[in-house]
């Protein structure tokens, strides 16, 4: 039995050494700048965003059969605390009924991420997803759609990275470990 752990264990590190290779020789890290033409209320439907003459080679172009780690910034100077805690509660009304993300109690001031997620694949929907342009309105995301405000708090970046299908197993980790370093606003990451 222990061989049989050493293996995973080994193959594990071979992952995680190819992948940080990959990071070391190129640009991995993609952004997409949102604004408000990315959360206009005539998308609120997933096929209508995807198949727009605006967005479908953009849709087109994301990730659909590998793990991506992602985050959401922000221009932390338009974000003001006292007005936050008041748009968390307009956060929960207005997305009533829709699976929302996790909204902390309390939240680190200095943080300019506003969410870190994961995915294994299909990272296309869950960039609909979090912009609140699902039809299936029980997927949990920041449904952003509903809440955000391009001219309150400027526009956000998604920055993402696509990994190689080998870190499928350890993309929850790297989810983990990228929230505890930028503190995300938004969002549960618990080990």
């Amino acid at each position: 039995m222990i061989n049989k752990i050493t293996s995973l264990i080994e193959k594990q590190i071979l992952n995680l050494q190819s992948c940080l290779q990959e990071l070391n020789n190129s640009e991995l890290i993609k952004t997409i700048d949102i604004n408000e033409s990315h959360l206009h209320e005539t998308f609120r439907s997933a096929k209508k965003f995807s198949k727009s003459k605006e967005f479908n080679e953009l849709y087109k172009s994301l990730c659909k059969d590998k793990p991506v780690l992602y985050w959401f910034t922000f221009d932390k100077e338009k974000f003001k605390e006292e007005e936050l805690k008041f748009d968390f509660e307009y956060i929960k009304i207005n997305t009533a009924g829709r699976g929302l993300s996790f909204l902390p109690k309390t939240y680190n001031k200095n943080s300019n991420t506003l969410y870190v997620g994961k995915v294994k694949k299909n990272f296309h929907y869950r960039f609909v997803n979090h912009l609140g342009h699902s039809v299936n309105n029980k997927t949990v995301s920041l449904q952003l759609t509903y809440w955000y405000d391009v001219t309150k708090y400027g526009n956000l970046k998604l920055n993402y990275i696509v990994l190689d299908k080998g870190m499928e197993a350890l993309i929850s980790v790297l989810e983990v470990e990228l929230a505890k370093e930028l503190m995300p606003i938004i969002g549960s990451h618990k080990n």
